[in-house]
């Protein structure tokens, strides 16, 4: 598309604003149709008009968004295509390194569906070297499911996986944006189903596709259902597979969703071949062929079933697709770099030679490099059907002995769903006498192998994700296509187990009717404490049809606490193989196994909880410094600790009056005894003078008992009282005559009680100008500045900066759990640049919400703004609810020359308690 001139610049950006404002609408009313349409008018506005920064950056996140929507709507893909590169244009003019590397990524997806392999294959690596680089968990978790299919088109089915199952987390956690990974389930789906782990692909698919329904997404769900019924055939399941392609198709064709069109009829024609029924199935291809291009999808296929399905079309003499037949399929290829594709289309061309009595020598050169091939992509079902023409080859050598132990490799490698691809001809070679050799999973080493699974479990004190990993583990090992931990927390006779963990199961699907037997299982093998195997009969509806249940209970801390549950329903029988004495022992062994991690984890989680209340303590009473400025200020606080005298702290909220405090008492005589903090700012001001002084039981009304106050308690050690300058009036006397006497009165009580205590005061206030007016005693302040002490604000002492918020990055990420988090250089820079008007206090603050909110290691750093309104608009800079607060507060503060409590002060004004405001004052850095 090319950028023409014939609208304004400001029209274009507004017209696709408002475009881009409609189809959000649309998306959050679930209708996809809609949005699609608003957001293709938009990004079509937009790469016509004339290049700026604000079209560019809007053209860029709209196409992204964009083509993940058309991945779920099937459809669009040659117009993506054009949309996306004029985004990396706009990407690369202001050098948005991210954003490239991200259109790459979905570039490459759009290459791959449009037969532009080598092309894909080249964007795929250069948008995952690209996004390694930039290396932070956001970009990470976006490029993974391309990733995953860089490695997936290559046949690289186990390095994908991984990738796959990340993408597939963020799929989960971004619940309310489906358009987050939206084909991650797809191709994790194929991906099991090529290795070989038929119940977890279509477990996986099935999950997803009524999460899909759940959430709205229905085009997407018909998509993930057309590969579902595409695994079904792989595994054999031909009725099941049927039911799902049949039932996709009409919805696809209702939703013009172009890829679950062309899924639904090759998959049908898959069906067709299966069924033995070629020339339906030639037909049916073909038209998915053509349908496919119409739409940019281009002899689209990773399943082997294509390559095996042209051999048999040839193989039978039937006419040749114009657009595809078997002879230019192998040799393509073999020239592509997926070599999964590769190892099966160099067996069809030895199946191929052999028939045609071509040299032995060649074709088991074909076999062998088909073997090597398999192997790498980790395929054992393919791998088995190239030994098992290769066991072919060797009998027609005459060498039985070499047959007989490559069938019984080949036959090791099926069990399961695979048990049918071993050919009834060659069965013969598997015994031994009248005794068929065993199959992978002989009943002997079932036990051995549980237990190996088991100790897969990684200890954790999080008893939730200890049960995610059970059941996790328990499933691919019971070859169960989904399951759930279903725990019991009120005694034998609970009938309301919670499903405290899960795997591919849903709080929907145990609340349904038709999980209302399978609970009644559950709650019985939990009752008698015995494991069960039972069969069920199917329902009418496919979305429950269990065949299969398995539920195995365990014991924590001597009780049975809750039940292991698995089901299968494309499969007969799969847990038969299982005897009654079997399971018993699983049982015992799970519940020894999980009580022991439990109670090595319950000791890991005291004894953690223990050393992060001794850090926390030591990081609440450290003071940290490394400006010239505070080592002045220490060097004198230190002078003076050694003495009696009485010190007055001054300085803003936040500056760490306190802990200077905490520093003379800790250094002076008096360290052995009591440091008694009284925090002014929030004790409500009509219970000041009973915290201070202390009261006899009936002194007032809700005096119950007789209680010392803060001045007796600090007798022999230090007093610190923060916030002197809130003292009422009415009290400053009373303080003066303790600070002369040493004696005290509490109220209530006519006798005179002696306290002798060393006095540290502190404020924020000018206690001056505090006088001047009238608030504050002369002779009160002459008592309290003998030793005047001004700790600078956080903005004076930048070189502190650094190290201050390294060490609460330390220390949040002991108290939170999360030791991976770590301040980056540009979060240093950004920290030294800004003003902090709540100084330490602040940046604690800042920090904390940093360390709360990060993802992995990346800090969410979130400064507040330092933009200042224009004097015409006090809104004119879009500040946030916590900025009009602040700038509110500011200005009464000004109006009642700082004053805080009293008829005229800011509390009044503002409508809310003097301690409030304190709270208040504090949490958004005002000093």
């Amino acid at each position: 598309m090319g950028r023409t001139g014939r609208a304004t610049l400001d029209q274009v950006l507004e017209d696709a604003r408002f475009e881009m404002e409609l189809s959000q609408q649309a998306l959050r009313a679930g209708d996809r149709e809609a949005a699609w349409n608003r957001m293709f008018s938009a990004l079509s506005r937009l790469s016509a008009s004339p290049p700026s920064t604000a079209s560019d950056a809007l053209l860029v996140s709209a196409s992204l968004e964009l083509s993940n929507l058309g991945f779920i709507m099937g459809k669009g893909f040659t117009d993506l295509t054009m949309l996306l590169q004029d985004a990396f244009e706009a990407a690369r003019r202001p050098g948005d390194k991210r954003s490239q590397a991200l259109i790459k990524l979905h570039l490459g997806r759009l290459y791959y569906l449009g037969e532009r392999r080598q092309d894909a294959t080249a964007l795929f690596s250069e948008g995952k070297e690209e996004v390694e680089e930039l290396g932070d968990e956001d970009i990470l978790t976006r490029s993974a499911e391309f990733i995953g299919l860089h490695y997936f088109t290559r046949g690289l089915f186990i390095e994908a996986l991984g990738y796959f199952e990340r993408a597939l987390q963020s799929f989960e956690t971004f619940r309310s944006k489906t358009l987050v990974n939206p084909s991650a389930p797809i191709w994790l789906g194929y991906c099991a189903a090529y290795m070989g782990e038929y119940h977890r692909a279509i477990g996986i698919l099935d999950y997803y596709r009524r999460f899909s329904m759940e959430k709205g997404d229905k085009s997407l769900a018909t998509t993930i259902r057309t590969v579902l019924g595409i695994v079904l055939l792989l595994a054999q399941k031909k009725q099941e597979a049927f039911y799902h392609l049949s039932g996709a198709l009409p919805e696809a064709i209702r939703t013009k969703n172009a890829l679950a069109l062309y899924f639904s009829r090759g998959g049908l024609a898959y069906h067709h071949f299966l069924e033995g029924r070629l020339t339906e199935a030639r037909e049916f291809w073909g038209q998915t062929l053509t349908e496919g291009a119409t739409a940019g999808l281009i002899r689209q296929y990773a399943s082997p079933l294509v390559l095996e399905m042209l051999y048999a079309f040839d193989k039978w003499g039937l006419p040749p697709l114009p657009q595809m037949n078997f002879q230019t399929e192998v040799r393509r290829s073999l020239q592509e770099p997926n070599i999964h594709l590769r190892g099966v289309a160099l067996r069809l061309r030895a199946a191929y030679r052999s028939s045609r009595g071509e040299d032995r020598a060649e074709i088991l050169t074909d076999l062998e490099a088909s073997e090597e091939y398999l192997t790498r992509a980790g395929t054992p079902v393919q791998l088995a059907k190239t030994r098992i023409e290769m066991v072919r080859l060797l009998l027609g050598k005459g060498d039985y002995e070499a047959a007989r132990q490559l069938a019984q490799k080949a036959r090791m490698a099926l069990s399961g769903y695979g048990e049918g691809f071993f050919p009834d001809d060659l069965r013969h070679l598997l015994k031994v006498g009248n005794e068929t050799l065993p199959g992978a999973d002989s009943s002997d080493e079932l036990l051995p192998r549980f237990m190996n699974i088991v100790q897969e479990l990684i200890p954790t004190a999080d008893l939730d994700r200890l049960l995610s990993r059970t059941v996790e583990v328990t499933n691919r090992y019971f070859g169960a296509e989904r399951g759930g931990v279903f725990w019991f927390g009120r005694g034998k006779g609970s009938r309301d187990p919670v499903l405290k963990a899960a795997y591919n199961l849903t709080l929907g699907d145990v609340a349904s009717e038709d999980f209302q037997p399978n609970l009644g299982l559950i709650r019985k093998a939990y009752q008698e404490n015995t494991p069960r195997v039972e069969g069920l009969g199917r329902s009418s509806d496919w979305a429950y049809r269990e065949k299969a249940i398995l539920c195995l209970p365990f014991e924590i801390e001597g009780r049975v606490r809750g039940v292991v549950y698995h089901d299968n329903s494309y499969l007969d029988g799969c847990f038969d193989l299982l005897t009654r004495e079997q399971l018993a022992q699983m049982a015992r062994y799970l519940s020894t196994y999980l009580g022991r991690i439990h109670e090595h984890c319950m000791r890991i989680e005291q004894r953690v909880a223990e050393r992060a209340q001794q850090i926390e303590a030591d990081y609440s009473h450290e003071l940290l410094w490394q400006s010239s400025a505070m080592e002045e200020i220490l060097s004198q606080a230190d002078q003076v600790a050694a003495s009696e005298s009485t010190v007055l702290v001054l300085g803003e909220t936040g500056v760490g009056k306190e802990l200077l405090a905490r520093r003379i008492h800790r250094m002076s005589p008096r360290r052995d005894n009591a440091l008694i903090i009284v925090d002014l700012s929030a004790i409500p001001e009509n219970l000041v003078e009973s915290e201070l002084f202390g009261h006899e039981k009936g002194a007032f009304t809700g005096a119950d008992r007789k209680k010392m106050g803060r001045l007796e308690l600090a007798h022999g050690g230090t007093l610190f009282i923060d916030e002197v300058g809130e003292i009422p009036n009415s009290i400053q006397v009373k303080l003066l005559r303790v600070l002369q006497e040493k004696t005290l009165v509490r109220i209530g009580d006519t006798r005179s009680v002696r306290s002798d205590f060393r006095l540290i005061a502190a404020t924020n206030r000018d206690l001056s100008e505090e006088i001047a007016v009238g608030r504050f005693r002369k002779d009160l302040y002459y008592r309290l500045n003998v030793v005047p002490i001004t700790v600078p604000p956080l903005r004076e002492r930048t070189d502190d900066v650094v190290l201050l918020a390294r060490h609460y990055v330390n220390r949040y990420s002991v108290r939170y759990n999360r030791p991976e988090v770590t301040l980056a250089p540009g979060d240093e820079a950004r920290l030294q640049e800004y003003d902090w008007p709540g100084n330490v206090r602040e940046l604690q603050n800042v920090i904390e919400r940093a360390v709360l909110l990060a993802e992995g290691k990346m800090l969410a750093l979130d400064l507040p703004s330092s933009k200042q309104p224009s004097v015409g608009d006090p809104f004119a800079d879009l500040p946030t609810l916590d900025e009009i607060q602040r700038r509110y507060i500011r200005y009464v503060l000004a109006n009642t020359n700082g004053r805080i409590s009293g008829e005229k002060g800011a509390a009044k004004v503002l409508g809310v308690k003097r301690s409030s405001l304190y709270s208040r004052m504090a949490k958004l850095g005002l000093r």
